[in-house]
């Protein structure tokens, strides 16, 4: 009867602190709108779904395990980018996905996400529904890059689902303001990616813009995981325009390109065909070009197209 009893109050207090972790987040007691189509988005298992509300509501908290050392030490070994995993893009590809008018379902799209699982795109309307959220990687850093307000949530519920759980950090915005986020990171030097995560329906539902020194996908990618799929496109330099001002060197966030005599360096394997070298170049002496070999771009019009 003791042991009964004591098991009895584990449960007790473990319910309690659900039921409280449940407030802290809904703000309620009965689940918000955006909370139902969330979770009826699907038929994931449930700790699929839980570990995705948990993830969609509070990301800071759900990365945070990555920003200490001693936790990736043991973890580094089961890392593995099969089930949350990034595609880079093109500013002009982003900028496709943005400015979307119709309802998209594409599913299975393991030619252009080379993964097993949390590959589809779906999107319906209204739309475009777009937010515009704290960056939660360079959340985990004092002196993270600004400004926070750069990863982009595309398509319901994860529009709603993020305004309505993460006040004060997630806003509604209008396609406009969108693309002016896209050229300002461009910018900034930093790379364009569309994210898929199996805790988020398999989907598609963001699309960030990272950077090396904070980016925790990108972190992982360096550390030998492959967590990010290469653009599909690559830069093709023509040396009867370059100046060789080494502008493209310094903006690579690969390390893709390195010294030479005349012009640039291209080391092909390190590449992943995000475009910076060519936005950056101030005399237009590269181009990106289709890169075949290394995978199909995320060009949400073209796969539309090829759907048909």
């Amino acid at each position: 009867m003791k042991i009964l009893l004591i098991l009895l109050s584990i449960l007790a207090v473990i319910l309690v602190g659900i039921f409280f972790l449940w407030l802290s987040i809904e703000r309620a007691v009965l689940p918000r709108k955006a909370t139902i189509a969330f979770w009826n988005l699907s038929d994931l298992p449930l700790i699929k779904k839980c570990e995705g509300y948990i993830y969609a509501a509070r990301s800071v908290w759900y990365l945070k395990p990555a920003s200490w050392a001693w936790f990736m030490r043991r973890y580094r070994s089961r890392e593995s980018g099969e089930t949350y995993h990034g595609k880079v893009i093109s500013k002009k590809d982003a900028s496709k996905l943005i400015n979307l008018q119709q309802e998209v379902f594409l599913t299975d799209l393991e030619h252009v996400v080379t993964y097993s699982i949390a590959r589809d795109i779906v999107l319906q309307k209204p739309m475009p529904s777009l937010a515009v959220i704290d960056c939660p990687c360079r959340q985990q850093k004092k002196d993270y890059c600004k400004p926070l307000d750069v990863c982009l949530v595309v398509g319901e519920p994860f529009v709603s689902f993020a305004v309505e759980h993460q006040p004060g950090k997630a806003r509604r915005i209008e396609v406009a303001e969108a693309l002016q986020i896209l050229d300002a990171e461009e910018k900034r030097g930093h790379v364009h990616t569309a994210w898929f995560k199996d805790a988020m329906h398999n989907r598609f539902y963001t699309i960030c813009n990272c950077c090396s020194c904070c980016c925790l996908g990108m972190q992982s990618y360096f550390r030998g995981v492959p967590r990010l799929v290469h653009s599909g496109y690559r830069p093709e330099l023509d040396p009867s325009e370059c100046v060789n001002c080494g502008n493209c060197i310094q903006i690579c966030p690969f390390k893709a390109l390195g010294e030479s005599d005349e012009v640039p360096d291209i080391d092909e394997g390190r590449c992943m065909g995000c475009g910076l070298c060519s936005s950056h170049c101030p005399k237009q002496a590269i181009n990106m070009v289709l890169a075949p070999e290394r995978g199909i771009p995320l060009d949400i019009e073209k796969l539309m197209i090829s759907e048909e």
